[in-house]
């Protein structure tokens, strides 16, 4: 009786799990992943709690996501693997939301959006055991006989420098027969990875807890049973919350898994599945190429591929019985293998015996599934690693198939304990230790630390010393097992190195660029639009007056090199930017650069392209609508070539341009260029032989000035021009083919250079001498800004290999990048006030790039209310910036109405529909700080009325139906239904489930201006059907025509033996008579109606007594028929051609009067036994 009792429980847990091996997914969560790679350091942000990778963001500052998620109530937006600096992982996103309805609108949405990789839900997977009776009988340890434990365990039992990680709903991780190097809670967000239930009130929640047992339960420690790794530590984390309902689901396995790689693990155990796969998922585990996961094959006796198991990189695990046979649970290979080894987990001697969650919190219990075979196989793994540290995960995995033993059951083979310790250590010495170690974390900030774990094989020979070395840490060194936290101060990339000795030998392992230090976050680039008609169009100069207005110089950046006279201002920080032509009445002059003071009043330098142009300083005072050139400023010679133009204010500037005569062309002007005085020739050194200068290639700190030249020469000013002075730079040209360069001053004293190959120089002496300097961290070279004041300096750069930007905080020596896209020309006002140039795409994308500084105190944020909004409607803004007393704001409202206000909380309207930008700039009178929504207002109109609703209008009681109107995505709907019938949705669809009541079904389209009007049909339920009919009969060919009401469903029997289930058939009577036409008209409902019609079919015929006459009456429409005395009795009647009868008499004297009242014109047959009369009738 017990024998049949196991057979029934573990056949109806197989079909159990068989079911559950179907994927659930979290309601109201998708991940999705951006294109483009994220650097650690772009947002100022830093971890807050060590065991949340998360970072939330406001799901606002997305305009995808904004537009997509309009009239949804988004709870949260994350990226879950933002703090684990791993770049492949920071850009995978998670959002949660409310309308679960909507889930697979929003997944189709996301994956349309051209910068999302993929968008998909997120699986919760199943556990894969089979629990049994812990009190069934059996040989205790069939599973270590079969695999060989005892003979792997004389090479070692396992080191606790390995870390095995079980992934699980819960692991009660202080039972007495475990070891946990750590634990934690990633459902419930605390350190305590206990169940919430012991296994007598559910064994389901034991599941993680014997899982941990079967790979890591001491050895040799007098109690339970030994795991298969021995001494091998655990590290235990729980993936399902206390509160979930059911224990055998594994709610937060991205996270959890996550969590383990963070957090020292080697070895990661998955016993859980389900038939759905998420590229998020593979992403996290390739994201980890130096862990060995493993996972189960499922239990479900079938060839459908389970994840996690079947992802690459992950080791899937089959289970099989004491005589090596496939478990019959087991999943096996098919047509796509994805099963690799096969490892003890079936149910002979009862399950496998190991560690369960009890009321004295130490029991134990036998289970079976490859939830147990997974990690039984792990604690293999461990032992192997605890052998050698060395092994990569690939070198395990071929150990694990070329030792095993081939059992031809279509999951790989089986697990062979002594095999695969042998084949782990074959090649290593005899006796030597081998050298290896791990740190947490291994990506930080300037001044965190890093705490270092030795994980060393001894070979048998008690190491006896462990030499540490950590350049660029505090301390740099330690000896010793246990290294102190090391502190690095400094952003870079770090070389650890561990020497241990043993009485054999010295083994040293060293992992270069192991630790990545970064400079805590400064800043990031906001996006703005240059707003130039044609594509590609490259910014080569930027002149900054103040926060507010910038001017910026265009150059044809197609290929194409034409030559382009334009520009681009802002008056409102770069939220808008107004193209503009510059016209100087030589289309064929080349624009050098602006210089402005103002929003109105700039110059600009020109310079010729063609022999015979003359090039010169141009100033306007309109904004750039009209250039007037200053002709004083002459550069009339033929050598003359204009380079630069400075103003310091409305008055005093300076220009200079290519040697003439001699001498560099140099002119100085104190009345804003009405008047230019060129320097005398003895104020400036003399040109070197070919000696030129450059475009653009100008520098100005306060009153000194500075410009380069072709012979790497650089001139120098203290008094705004008026007398020069001329330094030897490290570069033989400062813009030429082989060699050239930037330079930039941060004082009147400090400058750099950086040359075509990212080489830095200082200088500390206005330039006279320079310094290479030996840097760390990428150095672009398009662009170079050393910021006035400070020793804040940014390179950006723009060519294939060398895109992106960076910046030093330290005057040039360390460098942290910033991104890795296009940027042109830089130049910043102060740390938190500057642009950087690109390509524009066209006139509303791209162009501009400005810096957003993070270090500010000051955190800008607003609030609009609301932010949707019916056109012409009042939306109040309230600041809402923390971190100072703001003293000035400067808002922007494109579109609105202001466009621009300097209130802290203004009032806005919009005239016209649309999504608008907002941005604030603010002020404490020491930061400037700045905060940009590119679509923070959606402007709406009232919707039009819905279309007319299309749906079945004669719905059958306790049907289901769909209607539906035209969709307008800027609305909701609300539709309104019967009360008694059911059904709910705000989209354009609308599912109804009736009852037997009739009634109108309406609809509006909703928004914030309203409702519109209304769109309503009238719905029959359960209509009766009416059938009728009319007819025409020509030459013996009837045709019907259908006049039902509420029918879908036509039977027709013609009286000639044929019949139809169309809906308005056609037949032919053959012979001439009277017939019968018979219609049953049904509805879906199973409701019928039947009419009858009589058909007259006539023949060809011939009066056979020409007695009888017609005499018409034209004065009151009757027709007088005589000739009747021997039909007395029978039956007259008038039938039309077509065989129908219009009316009929009884003959009753030898003449009868015919009347005939709504006849239509045409030919009538009066009849009377087989005579036949034509009567013809004329209107």
């Amino acid at each position: 009786m017990k024998n049949i009792y196991f057979f029934l429980l573990f056949f109806a847990c197989v079909f159990a799990n068989s079911v559950s091996a179907q994927s659930q997914f979290h309601k109201g969560v998708i991940l999705f992943q951006i294109k483009g790679e994220v650097l650690p350091n772009k947002m100022d942000v830093k971890q807050t709690d060590p065991n949340v990778y998360a970072l939330t963001e406001n799901f606002r500052q997305y305009p995808f996501l904004k537009e997509i998620f309009a009239y949804s109530e988004v709870k949260k937006l994350e990226r879950p693997s933002y703090f684990t600096h791993i770049t492949s992982l920071m850009n995978i996103y998670r959002i949660y939301f409310d309308d679960v309805e909507n889930t697979e609108k929003y997944l189709k949405a996301l994956s349309n959006v051209a910068q999302v990789m993929y968008a998909e839900q997120e699986p919760i997977y199943s556990i894969d055991f089979i629990p049994n009776d812990p009190s069934h009988t059996g040989t205790d340890k069939w599973y270590h006989t079969l695999v060989g434990s005892e003979n792997a365990w004389n090479i070692t039992k396992g080191r606790t420098q390995v870390k095995v990680a079980i992934i699980d709903n819960a692991v009660y991780s202080t039972h007495s027969d475990l070891t946990a190097f750590l634990q934690r809670d990633v459902a419930d967000n605390d350190n305590n990875a206990a169940p919430p239930l012991t296994y007598t009130q559910d064994n389901g929640w034991s599941h993680g807890t014997h899982c941990a047992g079967l790979a890591t339960a001491d050895i040799n420690n007098g109690i339970g049973i030994a795991g298969l790794g021995g001494n091998v530590e655990l590290i235990g984390v729980k993936c399902t919350p206390n509160s979930a309902t059911t224990s055998g689901s594994v709610w937060y396995t991205y996270e959890g898994v996550q969590w383990a790689c963070q957090n020292g693990a080697h070895v990661v155990s998955m016993s859980f599945g389900g038939t759905s796969p998420s590229q998020a998922f593979q992403n996290l585990i390739n994201a980890y190429p130096d862990v060995v996961f493993l996972a189960a094959a499922g239990n479900s006796n079938v060839t459908t591929l389970m994840y996690p198991g079947a992802y690459n990189n992950v080791i899937c695990v089959g289970s099989v019985d004491a005589n090596d046979q496939r478990s019959s649970f087991s999943n096996y290979n098919g047509a796509t293998p994805y099963v690799d080894i096969a490892s003890p987990g079936g149910y002979s001697n009862g399950g496998l015996l190991s560690t369960v969650y009890s009321a004295n919190g130490n029991g134990y219990a036998k289970m079976g599934g490859t939830s147990m075979a997974t990690p039984f196989a792990a604690g293999l793994v461990g032992l192997m690693l605890s052998a050698n540290p060395d092994l990569t995960p690939a070198q395990i995995l071929n150990c694990l198939i070329s030792s095993g033993v081939n059992i031809n059951q279509n999951m790989g083979p089986r697990i062979n304990a002594l095999a695969a310790l042998q084949c782990a250590t074959q090649g290593m010495v005899a006796g030597a230790p081998t050298a290896n170690f791990f740190a947490i974390p291994t990506t930080l900030f300037e001044g965190d630390s890093v705490k270092f774990y030795q994980n060393c094989a001894d070979g048998g020979n008690a190491i006896t010393n462990y030499s540490w070395s950590f350049p660029g840490g505090t301390p740099s060194t330690y000896v010793g097992v246990n290294p102190p936290y090391i502190t690095y101060n400094t952003a870079g990339t770090y070389t650890v190195t561990l020497t241990v000795t043993n009485s054999v030998t010295s083994d040293v392992k060293t992992k270069s660029s192991y630790i990545t230090v970064n400079v805590p976050p400064y800043g990031n680039w906001i996006v703005q639009n240059s707003a130039f008609s044609q594509a590609n169009r490259g910014i080569n100069h930027i002149s900054i007056v103040d926060q507010n207005v910038v001017w910026a110089t265009a150059y044809d950046g197609s290929g194409a090199a034409a030559n382009i006279q334009q520009f681009t201002k802002t008056t409102d920080g770069g939220v808008t930017w107004v193209p503009g032509n510059i016209s100087i009445g030589n289309a064929g002059l080349g624009i050098s650069m602006i210089k402005a003071i103002s929003s109105t009043t700039a110059w600009l330098a020109a310079f010729p392209n063609a022999a015979g142009q003359l090039g010169g300083i141009w100033k306007t005072t309109n904004g750039g609508t009209t250039w007037v050139k200053q002709t004083t400023a002459t550069f009339s010679n033929a050598s003359s070539f204009t380079n630069v133009v400075h103003f310091w204010n409305a008055n005093e500037g300076f220009c200079m341009g290519d040697p003439i005569n001699g001498e560099f062309e140099i002119y100085r002007t104190s009345n804003g260029g009405t008047t230019w005085t060129l320097v005398a020739g003895a104020n400036i050194p003399n040109p070197l032989a070919g000696e030129f200068g450059y475009t653009r290639q100008i520098d100005v700190v306060g009153n000194s000035v500075w410009f380069a030249t072709n012979k790497g020469r650089i001139f120098h000013s203290i008094d705004k021009g008026a007398t020069w002075a001329v330094y030897v730079s490290p570069l033989i040209d400062f813009g030429g083919a082989n060699m050239s360069g930037n330079f930039s001053f941060s004082s009147l004293t400090n400058g750099l250079i950086v040359d075509v190959n990212g080489t830095v120089y200082r200088t500390t002496n206005a330039g006279s001498t320079w310094t290479q300097l030996v840097t760390s961290g990428p150095v672009f070279t398009n662009g170079l800004c050393a910021i006035e004041n400070t020793n804040v300096v940014f390179t950006t750069g723009a060519a294939a290999a060398g895109s992106g930007s960076s910046y030093s905080l330290d005057n040039g020596t360390t460098w942290s990048q910033i991104d890795n896209v296009q940027h042109l020309y830089c130049e910043f006002l102060t740390p938190s006030i500057g642009w950087s140039g690109w390509f524009n795409t066209n006139a509303t994308q791209n162009g501009m790039w400005k810096w957003n500084n993070l270090t500010s105190p000051l955190a800008v944020q607003f609030n609009g209310n609301p932010a949707t909004v019916c056109v012409n409607t009042p939306v109040q803004f309230t600041d809402q910036t923390t971190g100072g007393t703001i003293t000035s704001w400067s808002w922007s409202f494109p579109g609105g109405t202001p466009s621009t206000s300097i209130l802290p909380n203004p009032t806005v309207s919009y005239s016209q529909a649309g999504i608008y930008p907002v941005s604030l700039t603010v002020s404490d009178g020491v930061y400037l700080s700045s905060y940009q929504d590119t679509a923070y207002v959606q402007v709406e109109v009232l919707p039009s009325t819905p279309s007319a609703i299309i749906g079945n209008l004669n719905p059958c009681p306790s049907a289901f139906e769909t209607y539906s109107v035209t969709n307008d995505p800027n609305a909701y709907y609300n539709w309104v239904l019967q009360p008694t019938w059911l059904g709910m949705s705000t989209t354009n669809t609308l599912g109804v489930t009736f009852d037997n009541t009739s009634g109108a079904l309406s609809v509006t389209a909703d928004n914030s201006c309203g409702s519109s009007g209304v769109s309503t049909i009238n719905i029959n339920v359960g209509a009766q059907p009416t059938a009728n009919f009319t007819y025409n009969l020509n030459g013996g060919v009837l045709t019907v025509v259908n006049t039902c009401t509420n029918a879908s469903i036509y039977d027709w029997n013609f009286g000639n033996g044929s019949t139809s289930n169309a809906t308005s058939p056609t037949t032919t009577y053959a012979t001439p008579g009277s017939f019968t036409i018979t219609l049953i008209a049904s509805n879906a409902c199973g409701d019928s109606d039947t009419t009858t019609q009589i058909v007259q079919v006539l023949g060809i015929e011939e009066s056979t007594n020409n007695s009888l006459s017609l005499y018409p009456n034209p004065t009151n429409g009757s027709t007088t028929l005589t000739g009747l005395a021997s039909f007395m009795g029978e039956n007259l009647q008038v039938i039309d051609l077509q065989g129908r009868l219009v009316k009929e008499y009884t003959v009753s004297s030898p003449s009868i009067q015919i009347v005939l009242e709504n006849a239509m014109q045409g030919m009538y047959l009066i009849r009377v036994r087989n005579v036949s009369v034509p009567l013809m009738i004329e209107k």
